[in-house]
């Protein structure tokens, strides 16, 4: 996982910017075309939605449990190895990367009270359906992996 090292605040994050840096993790999660594929086609078994949730909850306990400064890497490897060992998938699209970015921009938002990107995510729609576009794009070769982030 490439980028810098450079660590994101820590600390205690008040009930309100959990719950909205939850909701937002649920938004991208919607919008993330692999893990979507992932999930509809069952690449975790017939569980896959509540794979994907526990990996949203994993995520959201990372941010609200950790000591210290939190580091791109540690959420970038800790999602990587988590979505190797839930849906047996290897998202080789950089898309893990640009969802941790993500995340990390969102959680010091959050630490701030500052909502706005997931107001925007919230307030945007989603144009159908990530899984069904990414096959429009690729037809046969839906493997292929393909970021989605409005």
């Amino acid at each position: 996982m490439a980028a810098s090292n450079s660590g994101a605040g820590g600390g205690p994050i008040s009930a309100e910017a959990s719950a909205a840096l939850g909701e937002g993790i649920r938004l991208v999660f919607g919008r993330w075309t692999a893990l979507q594929m992932a999930v509809e086609n069952q690449w975790g078994g017939r569980n896959s939605r509540a794979k994907a949730d526990e990996l949203g909850a994993s995520i959201l306990s990372w941010f609200c449990n950790s000591r210290g400064p939190l580091y791109f890497e540690d959420l970038a490897d800790m999602m990587d190895e988590q979505i190797s060992e839930l849906f047996n998938a290897d998202f080789e699209d950089n898309s893990i990367d640009e969802v941790a970015r993500q995340l990390l921009i969102m959680h010091e938002e959050c630490l701030q009270s500052n909502y706005s990107s997931i107001e925007r995510l919230r307030n945007s729609h989603v144009q159908g359906n990530a899984v069904s576009q990414s096959r429009q794009v690729f037809g046969c070769a839906a493997y292929q992996f393909v970021g989605a982030f409005a």
